[in-house]
């Protein structure tokens, strides 16, 4: 008595929706920090590491049979503010994804600490036949390997080298989309989905007095791994892990570890008054983006940027983040209730990531709006009435 043992394995499938299977196949732009076939960055000057006289060997017949010419192929520029030309959309050939799940937990409520309760649980997820886009970095390494400079011999045949398609002008991958699809990001079953993790609850209440009473809930996850391998049947292909890190491949932000604490103290059955604290973990450059790329910008931001110039900023790194969020409610009449909240009451500012941290679908304003508060300290009002 007080103590539970709980399981649960499930399979899923899913069948693609219609946005997966019709969705217009469109050229659009995405990150990605370095190209293999690059000499020169974009102020003309040649790129560390990098031979002024062009590609060689494998790596120029890779370059040409991606559409470069004998012209230019000596002169490509990286991708002009790190965003490169990419091609996706819907397809009619991908079949239903399936998944596996298994979660192991337990819960107690022992008689002994009255008003407490706790949930302990494992999760283990796979998903197989995703549904999935290969990021940038990952159709990048399935032509050029994990050597992007050393190319394997034969990449200049591998379909996936010849399906990256290069400005006909300039040989690089920015450029006219009419002329120019960039990377191949298009939806297909390649990929596999692995996360596991734990998520903890733990609830506490109990009278302080007749007429006060205090309650405190803990909700926090801690993540093991968050993987996705694009190209399961690759050889080449990466099994990117994405927790803790942050990179044009790493889409969304997954931190390590989580969690979201609520403080309430009741007044008289009428009157609350509730501290929400919530916690986000910190995240650093993907190692292998690092590798491939080079470390995010670190150093004093260039004056001439408005707002920011000036800073001393690291961009591959970002820190841990706290927020509070404080709510009063106040029970006018048994039918009338009002409530006032105050949202990131300490008025904590978003991190700055800088552009090429992630993709331009959540890295939005060179934050993460969708994993940060990106609006600052505001104010709620709300009254209900029941009648």
């Amino acid at each position: 008595e007080g103590l539970r043992f709980r399981g649960n394995y499930s399979r899923a499938v899913r069948a693609p929706n219609i946005n997966e299977l019709f969705s217009p196949v469109n050229t659009t732009l995405t990150n990605l920090g370095v190209d293999p076939c690059a000499t020169f960055n974009t102020a003309g000057a040649v790129l560390p590491g990098r031979p002024a006289g062009g590609p060689t060997g494998e790596l120029r017949a890779v370059c040409l049979a991606q559409g470069a010419t004998a012209g230019n192929v000596n002169m490509i520029a990286e991708p002009i503010s790190g965003q490169v030309l990419s091609t996706g959309g819907g397809n009619l050939n991908i079949r239903p994804e399936t998944s596996d799940s298994y979660t192991v937990g337990v819960v107690l409520q022992p008689r002994f600490f009255s008003g407490f309760t706790a949930s302990i649980d494992y999760y283990n997820i796979t998903v197989e036949d995703a549904i999935t886009t290969p990021t940038p970095g990952d159709a990048i390494a399935a032509c050029f390997g994990t050597d992007v400079f050393n190319p394997p011999a034969g990449s200049s045949t591998n379909p996936a080298c010849t399906a990256i398609n290069r400005d006909p002008l300039t040989g690089g991958l920015s450029g006219d989309p009419n002329t120019s699809t960039g990377l191949p990001l298009s939806l297909s079953n390649a990929g596999t989905l692995e996360t596991d993790g734990i998520d903890v609850i733990l609830n506490y209440r109990t009278d302080l007095t007749e007429a006060v009473a205090l309650s405190l809930s803990f909700n926090g996850n801690y993540t093991f791994n968050s993987k996705f391998n694009a190209f399961v049947l690759n050889p080449e292909s990466i099994n990117r892990e994405c927790t803790g890190f942050v990179s044009s491949n790493c889409g969304s932000l997954q931190p390590e570890y989580q969690f979201s604490q609520r403080t309430t103290l009741t007044f008289d059955d009428n009157i609350d008054v509730s501290l929400l604290w919530r916690h986000i973990s910190g995240f650093e450059q993907e190692p292998l983006d690092v590798e491939a790329s080079g470390p995010f910008f670190s150093g004093t931001i260039p004056t001439t940027v408005l707002g920011v110039g000036g800073q001393e900023e690291n961009f591959g790194r970002i820190d841990s983040r706290n927020y509070f969020d404080l709510a009063f409610r106040f029970g006018v009449t048994e039918n009338f209730v009002f409530t006032f909240t105050v949202q990131n009451l300490l008025d904590s500012e978003p991190p700055i990531t800088g552009n090429n941290a992630g993709s331009t679908t959540f890295n939005s304003g060179n934050t993460f709006p969708s994993t940060y508060d990106a609006l600052g300290r505001r104010y709620a009002v709300q009254a209900r009435i029941n009648f």
